[in-house]
């Protein structure tokens, strides 16, 4: 039996489907089979290990305390290091190959100085990738100069514009940077190399897609499952810690609709660091655009094209309050109140849809 712990905020999120989708399949082949839960107390006496979901760091590090009161050990999912004294595992993402990876890429292509851009020490993730950009950039005998972010992103691009004159390549350590630098700062990424550590879902419908690493958490979910089954098998359970691969793509322009690849977990804790709204923004549009269906990418290309409910519906085959509905759901993810306002936040961070009739 997998026995899954689940933030209940968090639930809902096409990530945590596609996760336990991965999940499912291993227990699917191993006759076996997951119960999920909400809550520490709802664990059966039997469970021995308890799978973490969640998005923040704080409901993570109090489930961890409240299973090892119970003798349970927790496998956590996301984050490799957590501030707690209390016994654990973990699978996360190998930021440090990705970072690495995606700086060799732009290398190999463009010579010239590159830019560390958006780093923030306080930041373990960011520590991670930096190591690999670092190593990538010194490989290749060239020079790098680092960005700080300190909480507030404009500054940290502001700081950039102004001395960004010798730079060839730009590694924004997350999408967030990358995407406020195409949408606030256009002109400096003009004959630039640039790519992103950590691809978010917004980013799928630019225009002119960049080179990521995004995770796939369908494959993940599969890891976690195997990760899971081995530390059942132990008599005694020690804490390990697993990382893995994160998928590279080179470019977004032919990833079909309706693709699995998911996007790249943020806490809660971190956004609240940066405590500025075009961030709250771009991940509010990430999570919804990573819920979204086919059906709903549709609907937002016919929104997007100036169409109005009624004509969606006969368009779709679909009720008036289907599509209402459907709307309605995305209107309370970014949290604005109409269409309209929704529209202007797509258009605003460059986010583009191609025709689903279309085809190529």
């Amino acid at each position: 039996m997998f026995y899954i712990l689940v933030e209940e905020n968090y639930s809902d999120n096409n990530r945590v489907h596609q996760l336990l989708d991965g999940i499912t399949s291993v227990a699917k082949k191993k006759h076996d089979e997951i119960a999920i839960y909400k809550k520490t107390s709802e664990l059966p006496e039997v469970c021995r290990v308890a799978i973490i979901i969640c998005q923040s760091l704080k409901w993570s590090t109090d489930r961890i305390e409240e299973l090892n009161a119970r003798g349970v050990h927790p496998l956590v999912f996301g984050f490799q290091y957590l501030d707690t004294m209390y016994k654990y595992s973990s699978i996360a993402p190998n930021y440090t190959k990705s970072a690495y990876r995606l700086t060799k890429y732009i290398l190999s292509e463009n010579e010239g100085k590159t830019a560390i851009l958006g780093y923030n020490e306080d930041s373990l993730p960011d520590r991670l990738k930096y190591i690999g950009i670092r190593y990538a950039v010194n490989e290749a005998g060239g020079k790098y100069e680092v960005f700080k972010n300190h909480g507030d992103v404009l500054r940290c691009l502001d700081e950039f514009s102004e001395k960004c004159g010798e730079i060839s390549n730009i590694v924004c350590c997350n999408d967030n940077i990358a995407v406020m630098l195409y949408n606030k700062y256009k002109s400096i990424t003009e004959g630039r190399r640039i790519c992103s550590c950590s691809g978010m879902k917004i980013s799928e419908y630019f225009d002119n897609p960049y080179p990521v690493c995004r995770i796939d958490y369908h494959e993940a979910g599969v890891q976690l499952a195997m990760l899971y089954r081995f530390l059942l098998k132990e008599e005694v359970i020690y804490s390990t810690v697993m990382t893995f691969d994160m998928e590279f793509l080179e470019g977004r322009g032919d990833i079909p609709m309706g693709s699995p690849v998911g996007a790249e977990i943020y806490s809660s804790s971190e956004v609240d660091f940066y405590g500025d709204k075009n961030l709250c923004d771009m991940e509010a549009l990430d999570i919804m655009l990573s819920n979204c269906d086919d059906t709903d990418i549709a609907i937002l290309y016919d929104l997007t094209s100036g169409l109005t409910y009624e004509k969606i519906s006969e368009k779709h085959y679909l009720a008036i309050n289907t599509v209402k509905y459907r709307v309605k759901k995305m209107l309370d993810t970014v949290g604005t109140d109409s269409r309209r306002g929704l529209i202007a936040l797509l258009d605003e961070y460059g986010v583009r849809f191609k025709n689903p009739d279309k085809t190529e």
